[in-house]
């Protein structure tokens, strides 16, 4: 009996795995427009949304102007199926209001050729919260065993928040072509908390009482800098656009974290078990991002625009968001392959990896009449995160971030003189996926087959205002 709860404590030990929503690149687009447009304007933006899409486009710009875009309202559900053992599934959903972008367009100097822009965007926003409880009696009674009883719960909350500055300039070679680019300073603030624990009693001649705790919290800021270069050309009814976003360069980090684990046995006879707790404040954090490349072609007639656009992002190897020395408490003394099993000397580290990743998007625009303009897009959000990709990266913040997004999205533009109004939905989804396993909460088989899918969902209501000031 002690043995099988012994395993069956370990396995926690050893699969479970954490949540984050960081793992896609396209997850969030910018500017009402040019969203509902599947971000498929590389080639043929031509409104402050430049200073991100396409910076070589801000020569092309005609009318200084001010814009505010918003995800008034967004709608993001997650729900995995047997994601803690057979029959207990985890689930979040969440209602979210943000700002998605503040730019604008300022003639700084007479020469017409040289464009100036400025944004403040929302680049990344997740708001996760999952809890789960179960007992015995939440199971078939002929599955329970007579002499198990059972209780578990799991608290978990990660949130994130990354704002960009961006300051833009672009310069018109001539009608056909015109380069620019972007600067970026980045702050990311991320917190995530757990708590899980369970615990079993087994009812024989020996009683025996088990008990597992695993509570993680962690904090950290960011400040950052990147650059974006662009180019853009066009003839006819043809547009043509390339960008290069460079890594991330780290200006300052910071963060805390605090972590415990333990395992304890109670028997009338005896006792066993482990505690390790640790925790580090005001150490270094470190958060990078990938080299990409971007390109995008448009057809356009009087009316009607057809837009593609891709993006490629390249791997980041293993790298430390934190990486202190752990030194953790621990009772009583372990066994150096105990120790290695929990990761005594990595106990506080925070390992992030991304594999490759390539989307493509596409867009459509048909004017109907002369005031209102039809919007469509749709586009592929591929996760850059996999275990098997990254085995030296520890799961700590990864998990909903394995599967791969679509998003579709369609709405319509009001066009006035002086200002532009625009309103929209957008749909994202997920397929169903297979997920490795998170973590057994399963007592009553050892053995208990798992297959955890996830299906992920969100829908957005998008509005964007566009006032243009006079020549």
């Amino acid at each position: 009996m002690k043995r099988t709860l012994l395993l069956f404590i370990l396995l926690h030990v050893i699969v479970f795995q954490t949540i984050a929503q960081d793992d896609h690149y396209w997850s969030q687009q910018f500017g009402a427009a040019s969203t509902l447009m599947g971000g498929s304007v590389v080639a043929g933006v031509r409104d402050n949304t430049a200073i991100y899409y396409n910076p070589g486009a801000l020569g092309f710009i005609s009318q200084p102007s001010l814009s505010v875009d918003a995800n008034v309202y967004e709608i993001d559900k997650i729900f995995i199926d047997d994601g803690l053992g057979n029959g207990i599934n985890l689930n979040s959903a969440q209602l979210s209001i943000y700002p998605q972008i503040i730019s604008g367009l300022v003639n700084l100097v007479k020469n017409d050729r040289w464009k100036f822009s400025y944004a403040l965007m929302t680049k990344q926003y997740s708001n996760v919260l999952i809890n789960s409880r179960f007992t015995d009696s939440d199971f078939d009674p002929t599955l329970v065993p007579p002499n198990v009883r059972f209780i578990g719960a799991l608290d978990y909350t990660n949130q994130l928040n990354e704002q960009w500055l961006g300051l833009g300039v672009g310069y018109r070679i001539n009608d056909h072509l015109s380069v620019g680019g972007t600067l970026f300073v980045s702050y990311r603030a991320q917190s995530y908390q757990m708590t899980n624990y369970e615990r079993l009693v087994l009812l024989d001649v020996d009683t025996l009482f088990g008990s597992y705790n695993n509570d993680r919290n962690l904090k950290f800021k960011t400040f950052s800098g990147l650059f974006k270069f662009g180019l853009a050309y066009q003839t006819g009814r043809w547009k043509l656009g390339f960008t290069v976003t460079t890594p991330s360069v780290q200006v300052y980090g910071s963060g805390d974290i605090q972590r415990e684990e333990s395992v304890v046995f109670l028997a009338s006879t005896a006792g066993d078990g482990y505690v390790v707790m640790g925790r580090k404040s005001g150490i270094k954090a470190k958060y990078h991002r990938p080299l990409s490349i971007g390109m995008g072609v448009e057809y356009a007639t009087a009316k009607t625009r057809i837009t593609f656009s891709c993006e490629y992002f390249a791997r980041l190897n293993p790298y430390h968001i934190f990486e202190p020395e752990s030194n953790p408490f621990i009772y009583p003394p372990l066994s150096d392959s105990m120790k290695t099993v929990i990761g005594v000397g990595s106990f506080l580290h925070v390992v992030n990896a991304a594999r490759p990743v390539f989307n493509v998007a596409i867009g459509f625009s048909q004017d109907l009449g002369t005031k209102f303009t039809l919007l469509l897009g749709a586009r592929t959000d591929f996760s850059s995160f996999s275990a098997k990709d990254s085995i030296e990266a520890d799961n700590f913040l990864h998990m909903t971030g394995s599967w791969d997004l679509y998003h579709l999205s369609a709405g319509i533009s009001y066009h006035q003189k002086r200002n532009t109004v625009t309103i929209g939905f957008k749909y994202s989804f997920s397929p169903p996926t297979k997920l490795i396993n998170l973590g057994i909460l399963d007592p009553i088989e050892e053995d208990s087959p798992m297959s955890p899918k996830v299906y992920d969902q969100s829908f957005g209501l998008i509005i964007g205002y566009t006032y243009y000031f006079p020549k």
